[in-house]
């Protein structure tokens, strides 16, 4: 299996939906601009996804506070659920598996607003505490010349561990992960971003970044067929430590 080749093949099964929901919206103006994007994501999603887990967009209430209205809510569907109508979900921070911010195009000044935002959704379920839900911020665009000041906004914008952005793809090939420990090493704690140029294939690495943060039991025994033997680190751009790292980072 050629998983690079798959990876591009999930970046053009986007691009065709994307065209498939923009000509059925031009005719019928039911969704805005942002919700057919967010629903074609969504889509792309379940069909990677295990049953154990629903996809959708709602809130997540935690007593007397609530997130905003998240684009797509990755939950578990053995959880129960305050409220479901479809696609929308309200549930309490238990039972969130993810989150992710979907936007059009992106410039490094509305990146930065967006992983703010998504930052107070996650770290109000990380103190619940549920530690394992993963952050994922989806920019379909890239609208900054400058790519590699995406990778200083998000530590700028993630002011402690509970508030981190652990993946962000922007565009058809750069792409942002957080490590705890050293990607090629797996032992030594670097608490860092890197950045990532990845041809066509920053999509492929999105889908199966949240496959891995839902499923990593399976994903770590099997970790060939999900991501290339090639380690991404020899097409990485950039380093930086978040602002909580030790002096080991």
């Amino acid at each position: 299996m050629n998983i690079e080749r798959y990876f591009r093949s999930l970046g053009s099964e986007v691009d065709a939906l994307k065209s498939r929901v923009r000509d059925l919206k031009d005719s019928t103006q039911w969704l805005t601009d942002g919700e057919w994007k967010e629903s074609v994501l969504r889509n792309v999603l379940r069909r990677n996804l295990p049953d154990s887990v629903g996809v959708g967009n709602g809130f997540v209430v935690a007593g007397d506070q609530s997130s905003h209205q998240l684009d797509i809510l990755v939950y578990d569907r053995s959880a129960p659920v305050l409220f479901r109508d479809g696609n929308l979900v309200f549930v309490t921070p238990d039972a969130v598996r993810g989150i992710i911010e979907v936007k059009s195009t992106v410039t490094v000044s509305t990146f930065r607003t967006a992983v703010r935002k998504l930052a107070r959704a996650i770290e109000l379920v990380r103190l619940h505490p549920n530690s394992s839900a993963f952050a994922g911020l989806f920019c379909y665009e890239d609208g900054d010349p400058d790519s590699s000041r995406y990778l200083q906004a998000v530590v700028e914008s993630c002011s402690n561990w509970n508030r981190r952005l652990d993946f962000a793809s922007i565009g058809q090939s750069y792409f942002l992960r957080y490590w705890n420990e050293d990607p090629e090493t797996g032992r030594q704690m670097i608490q860092s971003w890197h950045s990532y140029d990845l041809p066509q294939m920053s999509v492929g690495y999105f889908v199966n970044n949240v496959v891995d943060a839902v499923a990593p039991h399976s994903v770590g025994r099997n970790r060939f067929v999900w991501f290339p033997h090639e380690s991404k680190e020899v097409r990485r751009t950039g380093v930086q430590a978040g602002q909580w790292a030790g002096p080991a980072a």
